[in-house]
């Protein structure tokens, strides 16, 4: 273990790339804890947000007023309304704090029983007793103080827990912690049966943010885990510190995840810890993740492909290491991430020689080691970097498998690639990143809610109007729009202006379009429209989900129209999610799985296209956002199957470009799941799909037409010459004439065959889908790193013709490519 050490905030300045958040204790003036001190001459700083001068001077008077006393964070100070409107009890809360269920923080009381308490609260989906609801949403809120707990916060299906980010709570275990629980916080407990509590790949919409795990206080040899998060799609952990052991040879973990289909772990924090994380799941996005003095930093035990981005690494002995008993990693891409003081950087499980096939693959760019004595060592002690430590301006690393215009190779060793990166999606020598604002410094008084002004949120009550009016007056006044918890039923077009901020509550605020307006199939209409064509400005938008009831054919959920030039605007958390769930009329009893037929119920045609860029669109900025359409019923108890039918993923067609895309995915549609059309400078790292699995029966030529307009494919042309039934099913990634589109990290998956999973195995003969990747057109400067695909048996195609097998480049479950350059 390397001895050097660093305050916090030394470490979280590192290579002067302060977080937002701290930049903004900075220029509050806090302590280095992120004690308030208000006073009058405080300068006003809203992480990442875009507050007018107007808003400025509102605060600025308010913090006078409020004199040198201590303000509470705005969330909760509100007054809250949220509901779940189909949960039986009427009275259930959505919103709960800590401290009204006897919850001390003072570090003394014993404050386990009480969290639980207020996670628990009414009847909610507990583990061995429910398999997953949306019925039961709950924001657990936990102010500043410190929480001795003695056993673990066992953290429900459906949970947010947040914490104030001003002043960060912390959650320590106590000395006499109990040897029989498994974490701090256990978000997906194990039962006596050996069983995670929930399906580790359903367990959806949760978020733990703004918290300090701390386990100093247990033995060394303590076999302890901070956060135990085996979860998938639409999950976060955000702005987390994470204090553990720092005596050499301690057991301590931070955050320990061993099964799941991805994800967001962004502005992490870890100090100290014998594995300061165990990482094991499908595909995951981590920004932003910062160790010290940790003995192994990541210690990734399987994959299919995980991107990192902004990591890093001082003063520990070993940075990454890929788990040498299972070779069960697929793909890692790093960028713009540094090594300092570290013994090993990578610890690899490949070896020069390329035994392991495409397993194992490796893709770095923009990686800056300093003092370090390995760089990548592979299992035999060899650094195989040793000798090829300086990389070009243009160059990426790679140990994998490498398709270019001259073939298909095994290389390790750094690639000149021609065309730079695109000076449109930097800031300084890295690609743009962006957290979701909290509003610290913004008071109570600036948020208006939906409810308070007008909107019902109870599923019967028409809101097109109360939400358009509540959109209108807070752009225009420079306020927050705040939507409560609930279901929204509009039955015409929701519009968000330029300069609207908008922030859900519990990933349960869902905007629900219905009606005869959205379900014309050859006039389709936006649900929630952002932006008139030619409008310039910002928005910011979060925890918000956009969705549909009953038929709705013509249903584009969310319509991008805004451009903004200078700061993007972002969308952080906000998801389409189209059937399977209360409220929709489009669960297991009305579209049930429809086997051995080629039959389509016309009552589930449930959207037109999830979202879309569009031609007058530019600089925005989505995290964490999914697109979903449901394979199966999230309130079935059995995981039961639905056939639901949606044409359309992501399409992207902004002629300005400047879009970034981190941890997004889009799964389940008709034609295709992110299709980029005449656009350019576009980032995507790490992108997620699933083909729908009623293919391809029906066939992806229905019901959907194939429209021109929108550059649809047209299967009947393009598999023409192609009799197996297996070419006409929708697409993972379509990009036609596009440039600049740099891609970190992507799983393109296709599971089934009407149904039938037997095909998705690397063993099996047949394949699930001919074709997943399709490049055509003038493509400069795209890149893709640390591709991953499976049940497919092309992996590209270039204009028009199969260009990359799957079978070479077999890795574990996934079949990867390290480079893939068109």
């Amino acid at each position: 273990m390397l001895e050097r050490h660093f305050d916090a905030e030394e470490y979280e300045s590192l290579n002067n790339n302060e977080n937002d958040r701290d930049r903004g204790l900075r220029l509050m003036g806090r302590d280095k804890v992120g004690k308030k001190r208000v006073s009058t001459n405080a300068r006003i700083y809203c992480t990442n947000g875009l507050i007018s001068t107007k808003m400025q001077i509102h605060l600025i008077l308010s913090l006078a007023l409020a004199g040198t006393t201590e303000a509470k964070y705005w969330m909760e100070d509100i007054e809250h309304h949220g509901r779940s409107p189909y949960f039986p009890d009427l009275t259930y809360r959505v919103f709960r704090n800590v401290k009204e269920y006897g919850a001390m923080g003072d570090g003394v009381t014993d404050d386990t029983a009480a969290i639980n308490a207020a996670i628990s609260a009414g009847v909610r989906c507990a583990p061995g007793v429910c398999m997953g609801s949306t019925l039961s949403p709950a924001t657990v809120y936990i102010p500043a103080g410190t929480y001795l707990i003695s056993s673990a916060i066992i953290d429900l299906y459906y949970t947010q827990l947040v914490g104030d980010p001003n002043d960060r709570p912390v959650i320590k275990a106590s000395a006499s912690f109990s040897k029989e629980s498994f974490s701090l916080i256990d978000a997906n407990p194990y039962l006596p049966n050996g069983a995670l509590a929930w399906n580790s790949t359903n367990t959806f919409f949760r978020q733990i943010r703004n918290l300090i795990i701390d386990t100093t206080a247990l033995p060394p040899d303590h076999p302890v885990v901070g956060i135990h998060w085996p979860s998938s799609q639409a999950s976060s952990i955000t702005n987390c510190v994470f204090q553990l052991s720092q005596v050499l040879g301690n057991r301590h973990t931070g955050l320990l995840i061993e099964e799941g289909s991805g994800g967001l772990l962004n502005d992490l924090y870890f100090y100290g810890g014998g594995n300061a994380t165990v990482l094991g799941n499908q595909q995951y996005t981590a920004r932003n993740l910062r160790f010290q003095n940790a003995d192994i930093a990541i210690w990734m035990t399987w994959n299919w492909g995980w991107t990192f981005k902004s990591a890093y690494f001082r003063d520990c002995r070993v940075g990454i290491k890929m788990d040498e008993a299972s070779n069960g990693v697929g793909s890692i891409t790093l960028l713009d991430s540094q090594f300092e003081n570290v013994e090993v950087a990578i610890s690899t499980s490949r070896s020069s020689n390329g035994a392991l096939g495409a397993g194992g693959s490796l893709s770095l760019e923009n990686v800056q080691f300093h003092g370090v004595v390995g760089v990548l060592v592979d299992r035999d002690g060899v650094d195989l970097l040793g000798n090829i430590l300086t990389a070009g301006s243009n160059d990426v690393f790679i140990m994998g498998h490498l398709a270019y215009a001259g073939g298909l190779f095994d290389e390790t060793g750094y690639f000149n690639v021609p065309t730079p990166r695109s000076g449109n999606l930097l800031d300084g020598d890295k690609y743009y990143e962006r957290s979701k604002p909290q509003y610290e410094q913004a008071t109570s008084e600036y948020f208006q809610s939906a409810r308070v002004n007008g909107a019902a949120g109870d599923t019967t009550h028409d809101d097109t109007e109360a939400l358009n009016n509540l959109f209108s007056y807070t752009a225009a006044n420079n306020l927050v729009a705040f939507l409560d918890a609930g279901i929204y039923i509009v039955t015409d077009t929701i519009f968000i202006p330029p300069n609207a901020r908008i922030v859900g509550e519990a990933q349960a605020s869902i905007i629900m379009g219905t009606g005869p307006n959205f379900q014309d199939v050859t006039n389709p209409r936006p649900v929630v429209r952002v932006g008139n064509p030619g409008d310039v400005g910002q928005v910011e938008w979060s925890d918000t989900i956009v969705s549909t009831r009953g038929p709705a054919a013509g249903a584009i959920l969310i319509e991008y129209n805004l451009f903004s030039p200078d700061v993007p605007s972002a969308m952080w958390d906000v998801h389409t999610r189209i059937g399977g769930f209360a409220g929709t009329a489009l669960q297991v009893s009305e579209c049930p799985a429809i086997k051995n037929a080629n039959v389509v119920n016309t009552n589930c045609i449930a959207a037109y296209m999830s979202m879309h860029i569009t031609t007058s669109a530019g600089g925005l900025f989505l995290e964490n956002c999914w697109f979903w359409v449901a394979d199966h019923d999230l309130e079935d108890q059995q995981y039961h199957r639905v056939a639901i039918f949606a044409g359309r993923g992501l399409l992207i067609e902004a002629q300005r470009g400047r879009i970034w895309l981190s941890a997004t995915g889009s799964e389940h549609h008709v034609f295709y799941q992110y299709q980029l059309v005449n656009t350019v400078d576009v980032y995507i790292g790490h992108a997620q799909t699933e083909q729908a699995y009623f293919q391809p029966l029906p066939p992806a030529l229905y019901p959907f037409p194939s429209e021109a307009f929108f550059h649809d494919p047209n299967f009947q042309m393009q598999c023409q010459n192609d009799s197996d039934p297996t070419c006409n099913m929708g697409w993972g990634m379509r990009i036609l004439n596009s440039q600049n589109v740099v891609v970190y990290g992507a799983g393109l998956y296709s599971f089934f065959n009407h149904y039938n999973d037997t095909c998705a195995n690397n063993k099996s003969p047949e394949y699930c889908q001919e074709r997943i990747l399709s490049i055509d057109g003038n493509a400069q400067g795209t890149k893709i790193l640390g591709l991953s695909t499976v049940g497919a048996r092309i992996m590209v195609q270039r204009n028009g013709v199969d260009w990359i097998a799957s079978f070479p480049n077999n890795s574990t479950f996934a079949d990867t490519l390290a480079l893939y350059l068109p």
